[in-house]
């Protein structure tokens, strides 16, 4: 296995899901919940976000040819879309792709919760789903080695997830807010270098320029 690759689609994914940094809303959405409800929505969200992930990763190459888009195009617009998550977490933002006003309503819905906002798209947003969809298509490697990383990169970083999530009340009084902020700028700046990287090398196939 080239492990070169494994680890950069690993880090990819782990920077864009980012779990440390949906722990100060996570903790902010479950407020007044019981344990049990905690642990149901963590489970739920963790298994939603792995599902949505996996469904993209493996239709990925389907979606372009049924648009008639090509990686090297996604790669360009996934970089941008990327870059734009990685500028709001280097802020110390949360992302309006990843957490609208409208979901912040649904998200009072205990039922929903795990699924929207905490699945959907806190774990599972546009920008992961983009980097799996990208690596699935365009890592350059042989197929089979390709889906075994990138399903054991998503099923570790959604593990890495349930786990944070499950003690987001003991990590945020012991962090803060302001250590949850400083751990997504340092994700975020990974995820920028990431992003450069797709657009670069979605310009240099778009126009066929010779490196």
């Amino acid at each position: 296995m080239d492990l070169n690759f494994a680890l950069a689609t690993f880090i990819g994914i782990l920077a864009i899901v980012n779990p440390m940094g949906a722990v100060s809303n996570y903790v902010a959405l479950t407020e007044g919940y019981k344990r049990k409800e905690k642990k149901a929505a963590v489970k739920k969200a963790v298994i939603v976000g792995a599902i949505v992930l996996l469904v993209f990763a493996f239709m990925g190459r389907f979606i372009f040819e049924f648009f008639s888009i090509t990686v090297d195009g996604f790669k360009v617009a996934g970089g941008v879309v990327l870059f734009m998550i990685a500028m709001d977490m280097v802020r110390g933002m949360t992302s309006p792709s990843k957490l609208t006003e409208k979901e912040k309503i649904d998200s009072m819905e205990r039922e929903q919760i795990g699924i929207i906002p905490l699945g959907i798209p806190l774990l599972a947003g546009p920008g992961s789903i983009s980097t799996v969809m990208i690596t699935m298509s365009a890592s350059g490697q042989p197929i089979l080695l390709t889906t075994m990383v990138v399903v054991i990169s998503i099923a570790v970083v959604m593990a890495i997830s349930y786990l944070i999530l499950r003690q987001s009340d003991r990590i945020f009084i012991k962090i803060g807010r302001a250590g949850t902020k400083a751990i997504s700028r340092i994700m975020g700046l990974i995820l920028a270098t990431i992003a450069i990287q797709f657009i670069a090398s979605g310009i240099i196939g778009l126009f066929n320029i010779t490196v």
